[in-house]
C-alpha cells in the first residue's frame, strides 16, 4: 500500500491476525475490514500519528501487467479507461478535421459516491447530448452466469446500454454506427438506474439525452482488473465515428 500524506508518500502493508492464531471457526471466515490494519513500520502509535493523519488516502501499490492476447491487468481501470477513451475519441475526431458539433470531454470524479464530477460538469457545460463511458462486467470468466449478466466476453467490443434513463435515439445512433463501421458490440439492458454517471447526467438541468458505452472487464473493483485493449480502442473509434455523424439535421427528440 502507498499512503498519500502531508509529508509525501508512506509505504505500508495490509496486516491481520495470522491464521495460526485464529480460532478454528474464525479461520474459515473472510476478514472484516475492521479486523485489518495498514502497518507502516512505526515503532508505536505516537510515531504512526506523526507520519499519517486521519483521512490520508491509501491505494494498492501495483504496476500494470501485460498478458497474452493484448490483455492488460491493473488497478483502477475503472474508470481510468473511460478517461482514456474520451480523450482518444477526441483525438480521432480532431485527426479527421473536427466535427460539426462542438465536442467536450470530461474526466469525472466521485462517480462511486456522489456523482460529484459528472453532476457539476454537466450542469456547467449544458450539453445537448452526452455519451458516458464506463466499464461493465466481462461475463466469460469462470463462475459468471451469462444468462444473468448478459454475454459480454473480452474481445467482443463495446457494450451499448438500453434502459429507461438512456436515450433511445442515441442508442440507435451508436448501434447503427457500429454496424456501419464494422465494430463488434454487445447490448445490455438496465431496468432502472445504470450505476454509472448516466444517473446524474441525464437529470441535469432540463434533462440531457444520454447514451452509455461500456468496456467489458474482469474482476471489477479489485486491484487486478483485466481488460482486452482491442475493446478499449473499439470504444474510442465508435464514439469518434458517432461524433463525426452529428450535424444540423441530427434530432434527439424522445
Amino acid at each position: 500500500m502507498v499512503l498519500d500524506t502531508r509529508e509525501g508518500t508512506v509505504n505500508g502493508v495490509v496486516g491481520k491476525k495470522p491464521i495460526h492464531l485464529l480460532r478454528e471457526e474464525d479461520s474459515k471466515k473472510v476478514a472484516d475490514i475492521r479486523e485489518m490494519h495498514i502497518d507502516i513500520g512505526a515503532r508505536d502509535g505516537d510515531q504512526a500519528r506523526e507520519l499519517v493523519r486521519i483521512g490520508d488516502v491509501a491505494v494498492v501499490d501495483t504496476e500494470p501487467v501485460e498478458l497474452p492476447n493484448g490483455r492488460l491487468v491493473s488497478r483502477a481501470l475503472d474508470n481510468r479507461l473511460g478517461s482514456y477513451v474520451a480523450l482518444e475519441a477526441a483525438r480521432l475526431v480532431a485527426e479527421k478535421g473536427g466535427a460539426q458539433w462542438e465536442l467536450q470531454t470530461v474526466a469525472a470524479v466521485q462517480e462511486e459516491i456522489t456523482f460529484g464530477g459528472s453532476r457539476t460538469s454537466t450542469f456547467t457545460l449544458e450539453p445537448d447530448a452526452a455519451i458516458v463511458v464506463d466499464v461493465t462486467h466481462a461475463t466469460d470468466a469462470p463462475g459468471i452466469d451469462a444468462k444473468e449478466a448478459g454475454k459480454h466476453a473480452l474481445g467482443s467490443g463495446p457494450v451499448l446500454s438500453r434502459g429507461s434513463t438512456l436515450h433511445p435515439g442515441l442508442f440507435e445512433l451508436l448501434s447503427r454506427t457500429a454496424e456501419d463501421e464494422k465494430i463488434s458490440f454487445t447490448v445490455e439492458a438496465s431496468g432502472r438506474s445504470t450505476g454509472t454517471d448516466v444517473d446524474a447526467v441525464h437529470l441535469s438541468r432540463g434533462g440531457v439525452p444520454t447514451g452509455l458505452v461500456s468496456i467489458p472487464i474482469r474482476y471489477m473493483h479489485s486491484p487486478v482488473e483485466l481488460v482486452q485493449l482491442d475493446d478499449v480502442h473499439a470504444c474510442a473509434r465508435l464514439i469518434a465515428a458517432v461524433a463525426l455523424r452529428l450535424d444540423g439535421e441530427t434530432s434527439l427528440a424522445r
